[in-house]
Formats: C-alpha cells, sequence, structure tokens
C-alpha cells in the first residue's frame, strides 16, 4: 500500500519483529483528521499482536470524531453537549420545554450514574442492553423507555461527530411494555351519573370541573389543550373553537402555553350546540381575552392540580378507574359508532398519523361539521334552571 495514500482509518503494511518470547506488530494507519499515526501491539503470539493491533485501531477510529473526541472521551462528556444541542433547539423553538426538562432529569437521575464515566469504545450493545432492560425490570416501562431515547440521541450525536462509527442502541433487544388494560371509554348514562357527580359536589363546583369535563366530552380536546384554550379561540357564531396551544409547567419560568407538540394538534373543531350553549353562559360573565377555564387569579391552570382535584372528587365512587384519557376515548368511542371515519377521528383527537397521504394531502384544517353533530345529543339543556339533561342518542351495544 505504500505506492498510494491511506484513506482516512485505513493502515498499511504490518510488520512484526520477535523479542524474546513476545511478538511485536505495527504499522501505519491515517485518523479521522487525516493524520498519518503510527500503532504497535505487544502479544504472546504474531497472530495475536496483529489482533490487538487491528482492535486498538478500531478503538481510535470508533473514538476520535472530528478532532473534538479520543479515545479517552467519556460518554458523559457527549451527552452534555448533545444537551446544549437540544436546549438550544427549545430555545429556537423547535423542541417543547418539557423535552429539555425530561431530558434533563433522566440524564441525571438514571443514565449518567450508570453509563456516564464510560469511554465511547466502551459502550456495547450488551452493555446498553443490559443497562436498558434492568432499568425497566426496577423502574418500569416508561423510564426505560426515555432512557433508551436518551441513551440513542447521545449516540446518534457521536455517530454524526464521527466519535462513533454506529449507533449501539439500534441493536438492543426490544422493551416490552407488557400487559396493559385498554382505555375504557364512559357509556352514555356513565356520563349522566358521573356528571351529577360532578354538579353535586362543591368541591367540584369550585374547582370548575363540571364545565371543564362538557368541554373534554365536546371537544376532545386534552386536558392541557383544554386549560390552554383562551376565549380569543372561541367563535360562538360560527360554534368553533381553535386549538392552538397546550398549558405546561416550566421550571423558572412557570406556566406558559405552548404550541402543541405536533401540526396536527393545531385544530378548529366544531363545537355541539349544547356546548356552545355552556360557554356562551360562561362568556356572558367574564371579560377579557384570558383563558376559558383560569385559576383563581384569571391565568392559566396547572393541569397537575387539575387532575388532582379530579382524583379528590373521583374518590370512593364508581368512577375512581376514570382518568383524563378516559374523555378522549368516549369521544373517539361515540364518534365510531356514528359511523365516522378514522381520520375524522384522528383529526378531531389531534393525532398525527393515520397515513402518510392523508397527513400531507388532506385538508387538516376544514371544520367537518360531522364531528359536533356526533356529539350533539351527549348533553343537552332544557332549561337553564334544570341543569343538563342526558340521554343516550345511540345504541349502547357494541
Amino acid at each position: 500500500m505504500s505506492g498510494r495514500r491511506l484513506q482516512i482509518g485505513e493502515h498499511g503494511e504490518i510488520a512484526y519483529r520477535r523479542t524474546a518470547e513476545k511478538w511485536t506488530a505495527s504499522f501505519y494507519y491515517r485518523n479521522n483528521q487525516g493524520q498519518r499515526r503510527r500503532i504497535e501491539a505487544t502479544a504472546s503470539s504474531k497472530t495475536a499482536a496483529r489482533r490487538e493491533g487491528l482492535a486498538s485501531l478500531d478503538r481510535v477510529m470508533s473514538s476520535g470524531g472530528m478532532g473534538r473526541y479520543n479515545e479517552r472521551t467519556t460518554f458523559g462528556v457527549v451527552a452534555e453537549e448533545w444537551f446544549q444541542q437540544i436546549a438550544r433547539l427549545v430555545e429556537q423553538g423547535r423542541r417543547s420545554p418539557t423535552t429539555s426538562v425530561l431530558y434533563r432529569r433522566t440524564l441525571d437521575l438514571h443514565v449518567l450514574p450508570a453509563l456516564g464515566d464510560l469511554r465511547l469504545s466502551e459502550l456495547t450493545v450488551a452493555r446498553l442492553d443490559h443497562f436498558l432492560h434492568e432499568k425497566h425490570g426496577a423502574d418500569g416501562y416508561a423510564t426505560a423507555k426515555v432512557c433508551r431515547s436518551v441513551c440513542s440521541g447521545v449516540c446518534g450525536y457521536a455517530v454524526r461527530r464521527e466519535a462513533m462509527r454506529f449507533n449501539p442502541v439500534r441493536d438492543v433487544a426490544p422493551l416490552e411494555q407488557g400487559g396493559r388494560e385498554p382505555a375504557r371509554a364512559l357509556t352514555v348514562d356513565e356520563v349522566s351519573r358521573w356528571l351529577a357527580i360532578l354538579d353535586g359536589s362543591e368541591y367540584a363546583r369550585r374547582k370548575d370541573l363540571p364545565d371543564l369535563v362538557r368541554f373534554l366530552l365536546g371537544t376532545g380536546c386534552r386536558v392541557g389543550e383544554a386549560l390552554g384554550v383562551r376565549w380569543e379561540d372561541v367563535d360562538l357564531e360560527r360554534r368553533q373553537v381553535n386549538i392552538r396551544r397546550t398549558v405546561i409547567r416550566v421550571p423558572k419560568q412557570g406556566l406558559i402555553g405552548k404550541r402543541p407538540k405536533s401540526r396536527a394538534g393545531e385544530r378548529l373543531l366544531g363545537l355541539p350546540s349544547w356546548l356552545a350553549q355552556l360557554l356562551s353562559e360562561r362568556r356572558s360573565v367574564v371579560s377579557g381575552d384570558g383563558p376559558v377555564f383560569p385559576d383563581s387569579a384569571g391565568g392559566y391552570r396547572d393541569r397537575q392540580n387539575v387532575e388532582r382535584d379530579f382524583r379528590a372528587v373521583r374518590g370512593g365512587t364508581e368512577f375512581e378507574w376514570v382518568v383524563p384519557h378516559t374523555y378522549r376515548k368516549t369521544v373517539a368511542t361515540l364518534m365510531d359508532r356514528g359511523g365516522l371515519t378514522a381520520r375524522t377521528i384522528a383529526d378531531q383527537l389531534g393525532h398525527s398519523r393515520i397515513s402518510m397521504t392523508q397527513d400531507v394531502y388532506m385538508g387538516r384544517r376544514a371544520v367537518d361539521g360531522s364531528a359536533s353533530l356526533a356529539l350533539e345529543d351527549l348533553i343537552r339543556r332544557r332549561d337553564l334552571d334544570e341543569g343538563p339533561v342526558l340521554f343516550p342518542p345511540l345504541s349502547e351495544s357494541g
């Protein structure tokens, strides 16, 4: 190979010499910076010396990327640089602040204590597989899944910097979620009984839970999305609501309204007439364009506090199983029974994918009147004094 220039990572002819009972293999190679370097390896046999030399070359080329790293660079060093990139994306509005908070906590509590001191060349598939599956057993699927995302992100960053040849997380055995009960929807009769409990609870009324539940049942919104709706987003004349933010808590910033994670999360929804009437009644006693469901000071409400309030009301009732996702499942079930397509249901709930063709080429922002029609008879008001009257518009079977 002496007649031509070595390629990056390529080595020249291997020379051997014997001293006493040892063999030494030596050769030149070209590193990631294009520089010519020499490797020597000594072992008990000629073959073993060659093997050690080539293994040294592999380690150097795997962890010596772009001049920033070398064979002593640790996972922790690369992880911090990767996280700074995530933080910059958050500042640019290209990642959610909650993503940054979750990744930082996962790094500090789980990933760095276990992997931070390992060199990049020591991040084998076997070591990562062992770590992630032990984490799965000790802390559960959700924690292990985030740990996997963080490890994959760091290793992918190292690959892009030519500090690793491949991302070893890709070859880790899949994490099994295990048996989990499917989400359960409320029947129309259960909706009636649950709303009666909320309406009859002084605590629930004080926390504004009855109207909030009706809004969730009339739109299929996530709780954070419902808490992010401001009066400027509501068009009572057209009976529409524009879902364009969700409420999150960010360290050192407090509660903020941010855009939903996906483009599909920003959507314009039709309102059933009973929900439009409810919102009209609320609008008549407030001014300004603040949140429709504000806290006591008129600002955003914390989703965690709202879910705690729901738990307080559910305790000791037949509805202890009801969680925020239950309302979305109820809306999806009712729309499905009404014969609406999966695409229409996905648009109502703000899901991003049914298929790539539908996501890219269908009109996602148009108001689909059939969605609000399917929810029309879930709740009706005969008289303002009598309160809500419920009746099943569809068969309870199926």
